[in-house]
């Protein structure tokens, strides 16, 4: 049964308590270095602690705290480093001021894998001590959710059972919405599939080709609309088919033109329609 109705969600990316600390204090090679890897990074005396990140981290959560969506989902990349409880606790503390809406959270690197790349059996049981399941679905009026680990789908060397059963998890949720006449089919992930086209080559930013195909192959056979993502500290994306790749830049550091911020999305009857704020222009309407 299809139901036609609208509502509004925020979706954001990479607020990464702890970064702007990381990428601070770099001289002009370190610089160079990173712009090599498609990298922007500003010159900055070297700083501590997580307080640069938190600021725009509290002022994205006010801003949608002030809109009232229902829901926000937050695509990965909470912290900087898994390790540190203080920054975890600095996210939670923050993410309870949206005082009602619900978060929805999705992994990152940052926060599923001990390197920030690999992630392991037990960075996993990690994660979901913290967060909740790293692959999950959810049903708003009509419009049928998919959570996935894009962590896994990058680099599952260390857990190929788990990208196994998360590929079939993968496909039985979008069948079973696609069976249940969801009006949108609408996924979550950290990683881009893409950043730019369909057949890319890989790198860091990106779901390697051979997984991205099938993946990509899936999300057209049960007619998904969006697959939102974040990862790349810009924004970016593009279309396969009919399914539109939404890479949107972060609440947190940028590495690439686009300033701090997050997107708005509004889902009405067949159309979905979404837009990127800047978090020093402000929210609008």
């Amino acid at each position: 049964m299809s139901l036609v109705t609208s509502f509004r969600f925020v979706f954001m990316a990479d607020c990464q308590l702890g970064c702007y600390a990381t990428f601070s204090g770099k001289d002009e090679a370190d610089i160079a270095g990173f712009a090599a890897r498609g990298m922007r990074v500003t010159m900055a005396p070297k700083t501590e602690g997580y307080a640069w990140d938190a600021r725009r981290y509290e002022r994205a959560v006010g801003a949608a705290q002030r809109l009232r969506p229902d829901f926000v989902v937050m695509g990965g990349d909470m912290v900087d480093d898994p390790a540190s409880a203080d920054q975890l606790a600095e996210l939670y503390r923050i993410t309870g001021r949206l005082d009602g809406v619900p978060m929805h959270w999705v992994p990152g690197n940052h926060d599923a894998a001990p390197d920030a790349v690999v992630p392991t059996a037990a960075s996993l049981r990690q994660y979901g001590d913290r967060f909740g399941p790293d692959h999950y679905v959810f049903d708003h009026r009509g419009t049928t959710c998919v959570v996935a680990d894009t962590v896994v789908w990058q680099h599952p060397e260390l857990v190929p059972d788990e990208w196994e059963a998360q590929l079939a998890f993968f496909e039985g949720s979008l069948r079973a919405a696609r069976q249940r006449g969801s009006t949108h089919i609408l996924v979550f992930g950290h990683h881009p599939l893409f950043t730019v086209a369909p057949d890319e080559p890989d790198s860091y930013w990106n779901v390697p080709l051979e997984r991205r195909r099938p993946i990509l192959d899936l999300l057209d056979a049960y007619g998904a609309r969006a697959f939102f993502c974040g990862h790349w500290h810009r924004n970016g994306g593009g279309w396969d088919r009919g399914l539109e790749i939404v890479v949107t830049g972060p609440v947190g550091y940028p590495l690439g033109e686009d300033p701090s911020g997050f997107r708005i999305v509004d889902v009405d009857g067949d159309r979905v329609v979404h837009r990127y704020v800047s978090l020093d222009v402000g929210t609008g309407g």
